[in-house]
């Protein structure tokens, strides 16, 4: 009988480096993507946004008549809601609704402003321009704020979209 004198496997010392160094690895690179996944989130729900008031538009003039997208519960953080006025009657009723999306998650807030006033509800006319005096801006505000993530969606009287960054100056 011959006994093979071969190593085999690793020392505990070999062991106990390997385990030190993933560690520090795992401490430098969570944070780092925690903070991946906050900003993908914020860039998700911006981008669902501009896609929303983009489609919204569209229908309006694929339909040749006004469509809105209106917060749920006069809040933009809980969803907002695609409709037609199918009755004329300027209000939200069952049945008029295109498109829901829900609620986002995270602390972020959004508001809608129009020339200093609170704008809860954007019009489309069937043209597809903004059916409004004023056009509007739309406030997507990290909290805590990160200038770097906060987004700024304007609305022109033509309907088009755009997206700017916050200035933080």
């Amino acid at each position: 009988m011959q006994l093979n004198s071969g190593n085999k496997g690793f020392t505990l010392i070999e062991l106990i480096v390997t385990v030190s160094i993933a560690s520090v690895l795992a401490v430098v690179a969570v944070p780092s993507f925690s903070q991946f996944i906050d900003e993908s989130r914020d860039r998700a729900v911006v981008q669902k946004l501009i896609k929303s008031l983009v489609a919204a538009r569209s229908e309006a003039v694929l339909r040749a008549a006004p469509v809105s997208l209106s917060a749920v519960d006069g809040n933009w953080a809980n969803g907002w809601l695609s409709w037609v006025d199918t009755d004329g009657n300027g209000s939200y009723d069952d049945g008029e609704a295109i498109q829901k999306s829900a609620a986002v998650s995270g602390t972020a807030a959004i508001t809608g402003d129009r020339g200093g006033t609170a704008v809860n509800t954007i019009a489309f006319s069937r043209d597809g321009f903004l059916n409004d005096a004023t056009a509007i801006v739309i406030s997507y505000r990290t909290s805590p704020e990160y200038c770097s993530r906060d987004r700024n969606i304007s609305i022109s009287l033509t309907g088009q979209v755009s997206v700017s960054e916050r200035s933080c100056s």
